[in-house]
Formats: C-alpha cells, sequence, structure tokens
C-alpha cells in the first residue's frame, strides 16, 4: 500500500511540473511570432530557416544588420541542402537576441510578411565550410557590396581551402510562411498528457524490476 502511495505521489509530483513548466512556456510564447522560410536556387540548391520575435515590441518592419544585440529579433537558424537534398551546413546567426554573424542582413515587413530588402544570412568567417546566402543586388544598392552578379541571390560557400566558391544563383525570393499559433503549446501538451498516460499504466499495472 504505502509503495502504491509513494508511486501516485511522484505522479502527482511530476504531472505537476509538466504542468508549471507548459504553463511557463506557454506565457512565454503567447506574444512570440515564429516564422521558417526558405529558398531555392536554379540548379536545386536549398536553404531552409526559421525566425521569431516578440509581437508586443516589435515594429511594422524588422530591420538587423551586423553583429551584437539585435533590434527585434530573438532567434534565426538556417540550414543548406545540395541538389539531392543533402545537407551542407546548419548555423545559428541569431541566438537569445544576440547576433554572432558580423555580415548580416535581414529585413522583414510583418505586415505583408514579406523577407526584401539587403538579405546576408548564414555564416561567414573565411573558414573551410562556411555557407551563406544574399542577396547581392540588394547589397550592391545599399553600398555593403561591390560584386556583380547575374542573378540576384547568391548561394555561397568556402572549400577545403576556404576559398569562396557561388554553389547557385536564382531570382527567386525567400519565401516565408508564418508557424500556427499555438502549435508548439499543443504539442507541449500531447507530451504532457501522454507522459501523465505512461505514468498511470505504470501505477496500474506494476512490474517487477529485472
Amino acid at each position: 500500500m504505502m509503495h502504491l502511495f509513494t508511486k501516485t505521489a511522484i505522479s502527482l509530483v511530476t504531472t505537476t511540473a509538466l504542468g508549471l513548466a507548459i504553463a511557463i512556456t506557454t506565457n512565454n510564447l503567447v506574444h512570440a511570432a515564429e516564422f521558417k522560410f526558405n529558398w531555392k536556387g536554379d540548379t536545386g540548391y536549398l536553404a531552409q530557416g526559421s525566425f521569431n520575435y516578440d509581437t508586443t515590441t516589435a515594429p511594422n518592419i524588422i530591420s538587423e544588420a551586423g553583429s551584437g544585440a539585435t533590434n527585434n529579433l530573438q532567434s534565426l537558424s538556417i540550414s543548406f541542402f545540395d541538389p539531392l537534398n543533402n545537407l551542407i551546413n546548419s548555423f545559428t546567426p541569431v541566438l537569445n537576441g544576440v547576433s554572432n554573424y558580423s555580415f548580416l542582413r535581414f529585413n522583414f515587413d510583418n505586415t505583408t510578411q514579406q523577407i526584401f530588402g539587403p538579405f546576408d544570412v548564414g555564416k561567414d568567417d573565411e573558414l573551410p565550410g562556411d555557407t551563406w546566402l544574399n542577396n547581392n543586388l540588394a547589397l550592391i544598392d545599399q553600398g555593403f557590396s561591390n560584386e556583380v552578379l547575374v542573378r540576384e541571390f547568391g548561394f555561397n560557400n568556402r572549400d577545403a581551402a576556404g576559398t569562396k566558391q557561388i554553389l547557385d544563383l536564382s531570382n527567386n525570393s525567400v519565401q516565408v510562411f508564418k508557424v500556427p499559433e499555438g502549435s508548439i503549446i499543443i504539442g507541449l501538451l500531447a507530451v504532457c498528457s501522454l507522459g501523465f498516460t505512461l505514468k498511470q499504466k505504470s501505477i496500474q499495472n506494476p512490474k517487477s524490476k529485472i
């Protein structure tokens, strides 16, 4: 009887802890807007990423440049793939409201939900494996680049020697998709519910430890 009581108590504590964690997370996510984006080059190279920001403090135009504390972005990540969908590399240029990419250029209109203007996202420390996607024509217009390309966007990489390669070019724009509100919270609730169900089954049908 005491053993069953102990298991029940542990179950209640665990469930309560999960519930509190979800409540805290939910409170933090209520005012967060999350988006996913992708870009595909003319020869099949692909960039996919995501970003988020606090809707309570963000202006209509989210604009970020360079390294250091960001104006609005809380996070920004990107992954690069070859035409066979093999991962080339992944980076997180912005984490917890701080940019670690000195060449970062990011502009987003949260009214139209479109990325526009100068765009440079990825990593480039002139090291092998560095990969980034940029809107070269917009960067030229803003005085950030003097490189002339035949297409608007360039998919760039550094080889084993650290030499820059242009792997793909395209006039395709970066497409943005908003993550449905509440989807993360629903997922957390589902995990909590499953954990509680399994714990209840374990109490009702205890097995000897082998």
